[in-house]
Order: C-alpha cells, then structure tokens, then sequence
C-alpha cells in the first residue's frame, strides 16, 4: 500500500493528536469541542477491553460520539463495521455475523470503564483493516466492503488535491455511516486538521442558520438535500461554503443551478461506487462529462468499463464497473454515463435485462423515471417503479389499468409478454435513502401489500417539515378490508383509515402511545378500490390533524390528542 507523499492529509500520521489542547476540533452554532476532549474521548475507547476474536458494528447518529468511538476503536486495532442504519432487519443481519454491537443499537452492548489510561500510539499502519462499509443494496442485497486507512486515506488525499480546503468547519447533510458522508463530510476534515460538524445539518432552515453564524469550509451533500432547498433566497444568509459536494446518485440539473444561485458556491458533483470511492467529478451547472480524479485509470473496449485506482484492493489490476461509458478524451479521461451493464434475471425461463425494460418505460409520454426488480414470492415475476409527471398518473380503478394496458402495448414492441412486469407502483418521485439512492429493500417496500392484504400501497412520502408529512396511498383492489363493505359496491371502511393514520403517525413521528382520544372526526367521502388518495399529518403542540383526500375530496378528517393535551372544551367528538 503506498505511503501518503509528504505534505498530503493523512489519517495515519493520526492528526487528531496533535496541535494545541485548546484547538477546536469540532462545533456546532453554538457549541465548541476542543482537541483535549477529543484524545480524552478516544483514549477511553481506545483502553476498553472488549470481547476478543470479534468484529464490532457501530451505530452512532450523533457525529461527536461516532467519532470518538471510531478512532478510539482504531487505536485498539479493531475493524469496525458502519451499517447505514440500525432498522430490525439491519440488527438481524449483523447479529448473524456475531459482531459486538456498540452504539445506539437495540440492546447495544455497554462497554466496561477503560482498564487504562495509556495514551494511543501516534500512527496507524494503513494496511488496517480500518472500516467495513456497505453497498447500496440499489441492485441486490448490501454487500459488505472492506476499507483499509490505506485506502480512506488515498481517497481524502485526491480530494484534497482536487480542491483544497479553505478555512472553516467541513459540515455535512449526509450520514457519517455510509461512505460519502465518511470519507468527505468527516475524514476529510480529520485528515487536514479541519473542524467536522457536530450535528447531520439536515434541513434548510438550519442549514441558513450554519451558514449565518460559522464559516463553513464545505458543504457535503446529497441530491435529496439539495432538491429541497427553497427556490428563493428568502432566509438565506449572504456568507457562501468554500464549495459545495455532492455525491451517491445523479443530481438533476435543476437542482444543481439552483443550489449554486442560492449560495453562490461552486458545486462539484462526485461520480463513483460504493465498491471502489470517488472516480471522476464534474460542473453540472457548466457540463454533462465527466472528468476522472487524477489517481484513477478507465478503459472502455466497447462492452465493458474498466478501472484502476490505488483505492481498490488490488491497485494493479482492472476492475470492471456496472456502468456503461463512452469516451469523449483521452488527455485528460472525460467520459459520459449511458447507464448499467448488470441485473440480467430469468423470468419463466427468458433472459431480461432489467436496466432495459426500465429504459424502455422511460420512453412512454409522461414517464419520468422507472425501475423494475423481481418480486420473489410471486416466483421472480417483474415489478415495475414508475415515476411520472402529475399531469399523467392514474388516480382511480379505470384509469390505472388504461395506463398499465398502454404501457404494457408500448413494451411489447421489444419484449415478449411473459417478461413484461405483473405489478406496478406509480409514484411522483422515488423513494430515496439519505444518499439519493433508490434501495432494493426501498423499492420492494412499495410491494408489501402483495404479502399483507391489510396494508394500502405506499406510495410518495413528501417532508415538508419535521412536522408535516404527505404520504400517497392507492387502495388495492384485493384489501381485506373490502370484504363485508359493501357487496356490489365495496368502500373502505372508516376503521382501516384510522388504523393506517396511526400506523403512519408511530412510523413517522417515532412516538408510541403519544395520542389518548380522536376528536373532529369525519369520514365526508367513500374512498374506493383503485383510488389514489393523499394521507397529510401535520403535529401541532403535541397534537396530530390528519386528513385523508383524493381527487373527488376528502375520506377523512380527524385530530389526535397528545398524552398532556392543551384545553380545548369548544371540540366535539
């Protein structure tokens, strides 16, 4: 593994423990942290004996505590595994692999007080197994993927050769437990002896807030992020980031010209893999190319992209990469994106390329976006993931399975009907994670209702603010609760629509138990199979308006009341 050349960041040379006691290390708008509670924090870690022969996973959202913990497990010579999240299926999976889990984990093992006191040594070998990260999971199951210091380090070095940093903190809108919000929002600030964030600047108006009381060095990013900041500069202070990144799934242009407008920042948006880092970069305010980050090598022989980069396990070889390129030059390597290579499935026997069918949705008028998976229960049958224009998505029975005739007569042209997709989820946008990604584990969550006839298809989920949330919904027309109501004529009943609104308001606003009574509640219109409807919450002082609507009026009306409501004797039941 190559050393880090001289005057490059480096997280082997452990900056972090040198400098002034006093130096500040990370803060917030309104707090500071200084190096001395930095070593004092690691060094606790770093002398905690944990249990021998294992891995550990952390799970922190909280990027003072992750931080600390992290380098504090490096000391100690651990490998450390970063899931994205710690959700139910997450834990299983890592406790199937017998890791210790430390952090906010459910029933996360509680470290013993440290056995010493002996300040950690002030370098790291960077053939460390330092972090194991994971895949998107965007085409399959995540997949583990092992990172040496070696490697993080290189990684850091090229952006830092790219574009260094100015003075100011490096705060990031992008979790520190996946590989971009890592190696750009928190390593990067570590290796250069940069203050990182204290907190996952996540919405808008706080953002505003960063901006108006610290200079910010960087600003790292995501698609999802960006797309939501507001359209004027109402609110938003005149002191700009050094500049802006963004990186982990495509940015749409108009996001990008105006997040560049309103901050008056240049963006550069990163193109790369969860297997193999950062590899090129571009204005996409001035270009559709891209440019390959100086320590990477691409080679295209017309079928397959190849690459090479001393970030990679094995710097000497080709690795081939999922996605299609075509070359525009040589000197420097500029290069457009003509999509993925992989995701060949076999349905009743017949090869299909996924990426293909989706392709060829994409060209039905009124079609935004698509993506197809293989739903297994139904013995790998195709779902399809459509993202259309408003104008053109179905809203009742009769128009949606208009919509899916035409659509599947436009596919028929270049496929055979036996791979044409079964089930079909028609949204306004893709669910996205915290990168920008759509998931797997995403996109079959908009066919649950195929396993619990109980549940509506979920659909959209627009977050205005922490206190309001738009979910679409579409009522099947196999729900169980149809039974019974009416025959000839079937509804939904009120009950199922009470059911799904606190259901959602737990899932959302993370509270059990929060609300003692149902006031002003009314059921104005009958909502019906095949319908498309829109379920609003919006918490007020503790208290929950939820509303049920579609486009022949509202289904459902009702408020929550909070465990310690506020007086209200004019409401009737």
């Amino acid at each position: 593994m190559n050393q880090p050349r001289y005057g490059e960041p480096s997280l082997t040379r452990c900056p972090w423990l040198s400098g002034e006691a006093g130096d500040i290390v990370a803060l917030s708008g309104q707090k500071r942290r200084t190096r001395s509670e930095l070593i004092r924090a690691i060094r606790g870690w770093a002398n905690t004996r944990l249990p021998t022969g294992r891995d550990v996973a952390l799970y922190d959202s909280d990027p003072w505590r992750f931080t600390a913990a992290l380098l504090g497990l490096w000391h100690a010579g651990h490998r450390v595994w970063l899931p994205g999240d710690n959700l139910p299926e997450t834990v299983n999976h890592l406790r199937q692999r017998d890791l210790v889990l430390l952090g906010e984990f459910p029933q996360a093992w509680a470290p013993p007080p440290p056995v010493s006191d002996v300040m950690p040594e002030p370098d790291l070998p960077p053939e460390q197994e330092a972090v194991v990260l994971f895949t998107s999971g965007s085409s399959g199951e995540p997949a583990p993927i092992f990172r040496t210091l070696g490697q993080l380090e290189a990684e850091v070095a090229a952006f830092e050769r790219h574009w260094p940093l100015t003075g100011g903190v490096v705060i990031s809108q992008v979790s520190h437990q996946h590989t971009w919000g890592l190696t750009a929002g928190l390593l990067r600030a570590l290796a250069t002896s940069h203050p990182f964030g204290l907190e996952i600047v996540t919405w808008p108006e706080t953002l505003a807030e960063w901006l108006m009381n610290v200079p910010v060095s960087a600003l790292i990013s995501s698609p999802p992020q960006l797309s939501r900041l507001p359209e004027s500069t109402t609110g938003m202070p005149n002191r700009a980031p050094g500049r802006i990144f963004s990186a982990a799934a495509p940015l749409p242009h108009e996001a990008a010209v105006q997040a560049e407008a309103l901050m008056g920042s240049e963006l550069i948006e990163i193109y790369g893999s969860s297997e193999s880092g950062a590899i090129a970069w571009r204005r996409p305010c001035q270009d559709t190319a891209w440019q390959a980050l100086d320590d990477v090598m691409l080679h295209c022989d017309g079928e397959r992209t190849l690459l090479r980069s001393r970030r990679l396990p094995e710097p000497e070889q080709w690795h081939e990469q999922a996605d299609h390129i075509r070359l525009v030059s040589d000197h420097p390597v500029r290069f457009t994106l003509h999509g993925r290579a992989d995701r060949i499935v076999k349905v009743a026997g017949k090869r299909v390329s996924l990426e293909g069918l989706a392709h060829h949705i994409k060209d039905f008028p009124g079609v935004l976006d698509a993506r197809c998976l293989t739903i297994d229960h139904s013995g790998g049958r195709i779902g399809a993931v459509v993202a259309m224009a408003s104008d053109s998505i179905a809203h009742d029975h009769d128009t949606r399975r208009a919509l899916i005739s035409d659509l599947r007569q436009h596919l028929a042209r270049a496929f055979e009907p036996v791979v044409l997709p079964r089930f079909w989820r028609f949204v306004h946008r893709f669910p996205v994670n915290a990168q920008g990604k759509l998931t797997r584990a995403m996109a079959r969550h908009l066919f649950d209702d195929l396993d619990d006839r109980r549940q509506p298809r979920w659909l959209d989920l627009e977050s205005a603010t922490p206190d309001q949330h738009r979910i679409a919904l579409e009522i099947p027309e196999r729900l169980a609760a149809l039974e019974g109501h009416f025959p000839g004529r079937p509804i939904v009943p009120g009950i199922a629509l009470i059911h799904w609104a606190r259901q959602q308001a737990e899932r959302l606003f993370g509270e059990q138990d929060q609300w003692r009574d149902m006031r002003r509640l009314r059921f104005p219109a009958p909502l019906l199979p095949g319908d498309r409807a829109v379920m609003t919450l919006s918490r007020q002082r503790g208290d929950l308006n939820i509303t049920v609507a579609s486009h022949r009026g509202q289904h459902l009306q009702m408020r929550l009341l909070g465990v310690d409501p506020m007086p209200d004797h004019g409401e009737s039941s």
